[in-house]
């Protein structure tokens, strides 16, 4: 489920359907690194917004001509040299691909089997993005019952779209996750309290 807060920040309110994808990852190293949340801090806030104002450069006529075709041709001799070896790196890393995937495949077979059979809680992520949707401004990482997270997704929805930022120790917060049976198992956020102007 996805909301707007009073500031119109995008949240998400999600079950994840599949943690084994976050679990079993033994080639990420060569697509450079796990896969995992990671919040960001929102560098726009930080650079100035107005547009700087534009010197027109002097047009040298024939030169300019000349100078933009030689790096035309050098952007596509680099190309030539490039895709090649690009394809040849993908031919060489599809087994390994296959071969994650089959493992997160079993991996997922097991955890749904387990869940199935021990009634284990299921995941459920709160997630707010920077306005720009330049990076990851806050995540909660939530442990409810199977049954219960369709309509705790909902609330939260509902919650969220109310507030500037969520958090567990919010009282109308709290109150739901308690009345849900919902267990906290991580939360962080960039976000501060602001009074919301009605």
């Amino acid at each position: 489920m996805k909301v707007f807060d009073p500031e119109g920040r995008e949240w998400a309110v999600d079950r994840r359907f599949a943690p084994w994808r976050r679990w079993v990852q033994p080639f990420a190293g060569l697509a450079g690194g796990y896969r995992h949340y990671k919040l960001t801090p929102d560098w726009g806030l930080y650079l100035d917004d107005e547009p700087k104002a534009r010197d027109e450069a002097e047009d040298n006529g024939p030169l300019d001509k000349v100078a933009t075709g030689a790096f035309g041709l050098l952007v596509f001799l680099e190309a030539l040299v490039h895709v090649p070896i690009y394809l040849l790196l993908g031919l060489f890393l599809m087994p390994f691909l296959v071969l994650e995937s089959l493992c997160q495949g079993v991996a997922g077979l097991v955890a749904m089997g387990v869940r199935r059979f021990r009634r284990a809680p299921v995941r459920v992520d709160v997630l707010a993005w920077h306005k720009k949707q330049s990076g990851l401004a806050s995540l909660t990482i939530l442990r409810v019952h199977d049954d219960l997270a369709g309509p705790l997704i909902i609330e939260l929805g509902a919650l969220v779209r109310d507030r500037v930022m969520f958090d567990p120790g919010d009282p109308a917060v709290h109150e739901t996750l308690t009345r849900f049976g919902a267990r906290v198992e991580r939360h962080r956020t960039l976000l501060r309290w602001r009074a919301v102007r009605r």
